[in-house]
């Protein structure tokens, strides 16, 4: 899996892979790329997405943007890496589904003041976590069961509506009701 950072932090493109390793590639003013990189599951990585610039919890005591990635492992968890320096921490973890994480998605920030978050699985189900203060506790509202696997989410440029493929050939559009 790999996605391109938001194009605030240059151009920085991740990297996920069989073997667990997440690599975080940097093109430099030179034109040379530098990497960074961190184990994320020993049983592999199969998604990768990354937060939006300066979205809640997106920036340091000083001010300064903070990267950070989403991944989706063969553990069957999604977690959120956070760059310090030349490393990167965990910052969370989510745990719900009981099979590999497929896919993971992170809502645009549209100006609200909270992050969202999709994951999907192979157990066929779709998670949506919501996050309302940086640092804060992680909400976590179920999809209904889908008829197949779960391959795929995305998010609209808006992030109101979420786009589901399944391995039943279908994609369904979900959008919260009131």
């Amino acid at each position: 899996a790999i996605a391109w950072a938001p194009h605030e932090f240059g151009l920085v493109l991740a990297c996920a892979s069989s073997d667990g390793r997440v690599s975080v590639l940097f093109h430099r003013d030179d034109d040379t790329w530098a990497c960074s990189d961190f184990q994320d599951s020993a049983l592999g990585c199969v998604a990768v997405d990354f937060a939006p610039f300066q979205s809640l919890g997106g920036v340091d005591a000083s001010g300064a943007p903070v990267m950070r990635v989403l991944t989706g492992s063969c553990d069957k968890s999604a977690k959120i890496w956070v760059q310090q320096g030349d490393s990167w921490v965990t910052a969370h973890t989510f745990s719900f589904h009981q099979d590999w994480v497929r896919d993971v998605a992170w809502a645009p920030s549209t100006g609200m003041p909270s992050n969202v978050v999709a994951t999907c699985s192979e157990d066929q189900t779709v998670c949506i976590w919501t996050q309302t203060e940086a640092d804060g506790q992680w909400t976590s509202i179920a999809l209904p069961t889908f008829e197949a696997p779960v391959w795929r989410v995305s998010w609209s440029l808006t992030g109101n509506v979420l786009a589901v493929s399944c391995g039943n050939h279908q994609v369904t559009l979900w959008k919260e009701s009131l």
